[in-house]
């Protein structure tokens, strides 16, 4: 290498150097940290230390991502997301999606956790409103019709749930979770016979899920839910029985499982089964 070379080298491993720091103190770079940290997280399935790990670099990238620049609403909003679906701190990150919409109003997404967190704390009221306002920037997202519709079940407005369920359904009508809601609103006002259709549906879709992947624990929950409220108790208490083979710590399955046991008159071993989601953290 002849000495003009090997300055010229020199010079551009000096400017990528100094471009490699330089975008270290980006609120871009480290929310791309942060994101790819998380990724690693969800698929660390073995290893719980390991994941934990990704966790706490992820968690602490986005906070860099905000220090850097504090009108991010990317970085609030991914911050909050981290908190509500991997650390369960349903406070910060409801302040989380609060800063990320007032940074950024037409925020979609954000409104819609904000929503969920919401749902979480059973304030579905406030729920509503931040369903609605993400509608407006994003009135396609089957997921936002479909949390929309349960907050307004539970405010024990059934027509209204059944036309947003109708939505969600129209937008994406191969996910079986949206047949189960919609079916359990069409029975709140007296639907049966529609009600009915919606179950087989669900059940016809969380079948088609269990050809492609019979390890499918929540496919087996959807299924069991479908054939319980269609009155087919044994075949639903077979499903409930794969869940807890496949997800022992699911407290839904043992509670469903209790139910169906009471409906056919197994009082005792519905009890035992009762106390058991009660133990796990459910009703």
């Amino acid at each position: 290498m002849t000495r003009a070379n090997f300055i010229l080298a020199l010079i551009a491993l000096t400017v990528l150097c100094v471009s490699s720091l330089a975008q270290e103190d980006t609120a871009g770079y480290w929310l791309n940290i942060g994101n790819e940290s998380r990724e690693m997280a969800i698929n660390e399935t073995q290893n719980q230390t390991a994941r934990e790990i990704f966790l706490q670099e992820a968690h602490e990238a986005y906070d860099k991502a905000i220090e850097i620049d504090p009108q991010s609403a990317s970085a609030w909003f991914k911050k909050g997301e981290l908190q509500i679906d991997f650390l369960g701190n349903y406070e910060e990150a409801l302040n989380a999606f609060n800063k990320s919409i007032q940074i950024n109003p037409q925020f979609a997404d954000a409104w819609y956790q904000k929503g969920k967190t919401l749902t979480g704390y059973g304030d579905f009221e406030e729920a509503l409103e931040s369903y609605n306002e993400s509608l407006k920037s994003n009135p396609n997202s089957s997921e936002t019709w479909f949390w929309r519709a349960g907050v307004l079940a539970e405010l024990g407005r059934y027509q209204e749930a059944v036309s947003s369920y109708d939505k969600a359904i129209e937008i994406d009508p191969i996910q079986a979770s949206y047949w189960l809601g919609i079916g359990g609103a069409l029975n709140r006002i007296g639907r049966q016979e529609e009600a009915n259709a919606s179950y087989a549906r669900a059940a016809e879709l969380n079948d088609e899920a269990l050809k492609i992947n019979p390890k499918d624990a929540m496919a087996w929950q959807g299924k069991g839910t479908a054939f319980y409220h269609l009155g087919r108790l044994n075949e639903s208490i077979q499903c409930f029985d794969k869940v807890i083979e496949l997800k022992p710590m699911f407290y839904r399955s043992y509670y469903y499982k209790g139910k169906a046991l009471q409906d056919l008159g197994r009082e005792a071993e519905a009890e035992e089964l009762f106390a058991r989601s009660k133990e796990l953290g459910g009703i």
